[in-house]
């Protein structure tokens, strides 16, 4: 008798956990999921239009770069002096004809062909310079990994 007094008692001790339990979360349960719906939508919606944004700097950056090269074209042909093109190693067949940046992971350098020039970073900034950075002279750019994108990091 005492074991079924003692089993009875589990059991309606259990049950009336497992209700009390199942029962709290039902309120705000239901407002817990509209509130990351709308925090999900939010932040899609934010970020589409960070990409947009980004997209049209880098169009911008493009349009900005073509016209100046024109126009260096035009300075370097009414000086006589000699166009400064990409580094030759620009002209190898997995670069040549690209528009993207190309970026160098191991030395933490990206080569900007609207630029031509280099950016890296320096003493904990990122610096643009025309030529190659001292710590990759030397370096057969031909056999290196590389990465294309899209953006800079600035």
């Amino acid at each position: 008798m005492k074991k079924l007094m003692i089993y009875a008692a589990v059991a309606v001790f259990s049950v009336a956990t497992m209700s009390e339990a199942s029962a709290q979360g039902r309120g705000r349960g239901h407002n817990r999921d509209k509130g990351r719906k709308e925090y999900v939508k939010f932040h899609e919606k934010r970020h589409k239009a960070a990409y947009k944004r980004d997209k049209e700097i880098a169009k911008s950056y493009r349009e900005y770069y073509k016209e100046r090269d024109k126009a260096y074209r035009e300075h370097i042909k009414h000086s006589n002096k000699r166009y400064r093109d990409h580094d030759r190693w620009y002209y190898d067949r997995r670069f040549h004809r690209r528009s993207e940046y190309v970026y160098f992971p191991a030395y933490r350098t990206y080569y900007d062909p609207y630029r031509r020039g280099y950016v890296y970073l320096h003493n904990s900034r990122w610096v643009f310079a025309p030529t190659m950075p001292s710590f990759m002279v030397g370096v057969n750019l031909g056999t290196v990994n590389v990465q294309f994108m899209a953006n800079l990091p600035m």
